[in-house]
């Protein structure tokens, strides 16, 4: 394979199911180099045996190359007193490289691959203005050089725009917050969860 060319596999909203199953064997019949998962692992909902059973299923395939996720609705999992923030089980079984990026948070981060910038958002951490994830999205954005890596890819879970009825708007307070700021940084893709069905969108800028 020309070593320019890297293979990128988009899925999200695995679970823990014979269809789980089917997508990962089919996923790796390919000769790709990372794994991107947009939230909703594992499907324990605060069921801390099943974030086990999924480690069970997933490593033949994570212990071979780079998975790099981030957190959907499912792993909230807060515990009121306890732990209301939620996101415990999450962060302990997976850690991204959010450091690297100058993130303080588990839950948002960024990393680089050949000739791309992937950066991975916390829909259900605060991401307002005033909020350390939109501080850190535009120190990140500002810092991209797209001499570098010239493609710009974001994931996130609740996506920003579908058609699905039972998810209308789940996603609009993040899209008012940040779609500005990805707009301006002419990001490339968004690849985004939850609604469980293909749906593309594309957005056309016109010179007058």
């Amino acid at each position: 394979m020309d070593q320019s060319c890297y293979i990128f596999w988009c899925a999200g909203d695995l679970g823990q199911t014979e269809w789980t199953a089917s997508t990962l064997k089919h996923i790796d019949s390919s000769d790709y180099d990372v794994f991107l998962l947009p939230g909703d692992l594992s499907y324990a909902d605060s069921q801390q045996p099943l974030w086990d059973s999924f480690g069970r299923l997933v490593e033949p395939y994570a212990s071979k190359r780079p998975w790099m996720v981030t957190e959907g609705n499912h792993e909230i999992e807060s515990f009121p007193i306890i732990y209301p923030q939620g996101f415990q089980a999450y962060n302990a079984r997976w850690p991204m490289p959010f450091q690297q990026s100058g993130s303080t948070s588990n839950l948002y981060y960024s990393f680089e691959v050949t000739a791309t910038h992937f950066i991975m958002l916390g829909s259900y951490t605060d991401f307002d203005a005033q909020s350390q994830q939109y501080t850190w999205l535009q120190s990140d954005l500002a810092n991209i050089d797209r001499a570098k890596t010239p493609w710009v890819i974001v994931l996130l879970h609740a996506p920003w725009y579908n058609t699905n009825e039972a998810h209308q708007g789940e996603g609009e307070s993040m899209r008012q917050a940040m779609e500005e700021l990805l707009y301006e940084a002419r990001v490339d893709l968004v690849f985004a969860g939850h609604v469980h069905a293909y749906e593309r969108f594309v957005c056309h800028t016109f010179s007058v």
